[in-house]
């Protein structure tokens, strides 16, 4: 159930002061549920969010709703027992129960965690400290009738004396609390050389590891997450600052700057180095669009063996995205996405681009708009920030950004007006949801160096149960990506090498060597992936270039570029 929302029903609510426990029934997700699961529930026509499962038995588990404010919790607070909602997971690692004498320190919904590890861990657990924000904590009176010491704390000065007074006795934390007290708490754990995992609680959006809205830094809070050690998390933002739902940074007050992250020198091996329109790379492997949102992410695909990273899309102002779900897996190994374009705008992330550029790779932004003046804007700011290249997104298939494509001379106008604000080379990313080959041909008029091939397909996903789309999208539409996309692929990059002799860069359901060797034989010079580092994770950049390395000696291959077509 992990994949997309599934219907299930609320057999239970009951108040716990201003919080509201509702029970689930959905079998499939109890009995996987462990302490740090969380699951994405989703109120058709309203959201898709995500909520810590706060206990689970055979048939049903349990999530705590904080106080009624917005939207969703105010829908929640009043849903009657026996409705239908849509829901997913359980997504999460579990908290290793390492210790023997755990202490557990929590405020507000973020307690819920602790209350699951609690009921499963009991004679490992030291005790408990609360924070009471004007709210009573919840779930102290389960706490207390399961044998478990709570002290209740009013600020969070009164946490960090508590837990200094603690210290001694305890040999492990589980913590979920603010980011600026838990960064204090994680110090403290670590000058002590005491074991602690903090929960970090980030924007999380598709749970799938594709968007990267809950990133941390390099780490990914839906994937690896959502319980971090206290030693990992030091090295990122987390309580310097957090990020809303358009991925900008919203400094927290009092925290000082990130010591940043260190410059990469790349070493070049000539067997896979490559020169596409003019940016030399290391080697020809690099993130798709719309997989990262800050620069560390993008960071850390340069240190798993990107040879370039692509930026998300970015237009001239920030934008939030799509209400969920967002992303979903249906059937297995196909996804889709309708996230909406959610981005910080041109000029707040030019923040992220200097951390991108301390990778040591050459880095392409993506931008988007909707006519030839928001093209030139975003292009000329990220040009300024100190971008290698531009990739036009004229093409994505769930917004109305869509509308660029169907209109080729449009195309051609938008790639001269930005082709003469900028002097770095510009591609231009197409997809089969329109008539590629004539938008590569106006892109190519207007000056494109490059072509990118392809763009998601649109798709549609409906739910029977509760009849309605399942995507977020205003017209339920999303973008389809991963290995079904290969053949179409494939056919693309025959069909514009036919034709074209600009460089090419094929994008869509790439996740191994041989999808390279076959794109190489067809004509393409650079490769993104993106999905796959959903379901292999990072290191497939570096399974494909090992692999590729084992091709090359096999078949005594110079370099891989004599293979192209």
């Amino acid at each position: 159930m992990r994949g997309r929302p599934r219907p299930a029903r609320i057999s239970g609510s009951r108040g716990e002061g201003r919080y509201r426990v509702l029970e689930i029934e959905a079998g499939e997700i109890a009995s996987k549920a462990q302490p740090g699961s969380y699951v994405m529930l989703w109120l058709p026509g309203v959201d898709e969010i995500p909520l810590a499962i706060s206990y689970a038995r055979e048939s049903f588990f349990e999530v705590l709703v904080g106080p009624p404010r917005g939207e969703v919790g105010m829908i929640l607070h009043r849903i009657p027992v026996g409705s239908l909602v849509g829901v997913r997971g359980p997504f999460g690692n579990p908290i290793p129960p390492q210790g023997s004498r755990v202490l557990l320190i929590g405020s507000s919904h973020g307690i819920s965690y602790l209350r699951f590890f609690a009921e499963k861990y009991v004679d490992r657990i030291y005790g408990a400290v609360l924070l009471n924000e004007d709210l009573d904590p919840p779930y102290i009176s389960r706490f207390r009738e399961i044998g478990v010491g709570v002290s209740v704390a009013k600020s969070g000065d009164d946490i960090i004396k508590l837990f200094r007074s603690m210290m001694g006795d305890i040999d492990m934390a589980v913590i979920c609390v603010k980011e600026d007290l838990g960064r204090r708490l994680a110090e403290m754990l670590i000058a002590k050389n005491i074991k602690g995992y903090l929960c970090v609680e980030r924007p999380i959006k598709c749970s799938l590891g594709i968007c990267g809205a809950c990133d941390l830094g390099i780490w990914r809070t839906c994937l690896e997450g959502i319980f971090l050690e206290a030693s990992k998390i030091l090295g990122t933002e987390y309580g310097l600052w957090t990020r809303d739902r358009s991925g900008s940074r919203v400094p927290i007050e009092g925290s000082v700057e990130s010591p940043g992250l260190p410059q990469r020198a790349v070493e070049r091996d000539p067997r896979f180095s490559i020169n596409i329109a003019g940016i030399e790379l290391p080697n020809p492997l690099m993130n798709a669009a719309g997989c990262g949102v800050s620069g560390s992410i993008l960071y850390r695909f340069a240190l798993e063996g990107a040879g370039a990273v692509v930026t998300k899309s970015i237009g001239v102002e920030p934008r939030k995205g799509f209400r969920g779900p967002v992303a979903i897996e249906d059937p297995e190994g196909i996804y889709m996405n309708s996230l909406g374009l959610p981005n910080p705008g041109a000029d707040r992330y030019v923040l992220e681009i200097r951390d991108a550029k301390k990778a040591g790779v050459p880095v392409i932004a993506s931008i988007f708009g909707k006519n030839e003046e928001e093209y030139v804007e975003a292009a000329k700011k990220l040009y300024i920030a100190g971008t290698d290249a531009l990739e036009l997104n004229i093409s994505c298939p769930h917004t109305e950004f869509q509308m660029v494509e169907e209109v080729p001379e449009l195309v051609r106008n938008i790639v001269r007006s930005v082709k003469a604000a900028v002097k770095i080379p510009v591609f231009v990313k197409v997809s089969i949801n329109s008539d590629y080959m004539e938008v590569s041909r106006r892109a190519i008029e207007g000056g494109a160096d490059g072509i990118t091939a392809i763009n998601t397909v649109r798709g549609y996903a409906y739910d029977p149960v509760f009849r309605r789309p399942v995507m977020g999208s205003p017209n339920g539409y999303g973008g389809i990506s991963g290995p079904s996309l290969k053949p179409i692929v494939r056919r693309v990059i025959r069909d514009l090498r036919s034709e074209f002799d600009a460089p090419i860069i094929a994008s869509g359901g790439i996740d191994s060597a041989r999808d390279v060797i076959e794109l190489l034989h067809l004509g393409a010079r650079g490769f993104q992936i993106c999905t796959a580092i959903a379901y292999k994770g990072f290191s497939v950049f570096k399974e494909i270039l090992e692999d590729l390395r084992r091709y090359i000696e096999a078949n005594r291959v110079k370099s891989l570029w004599e293979l192209i077509r």
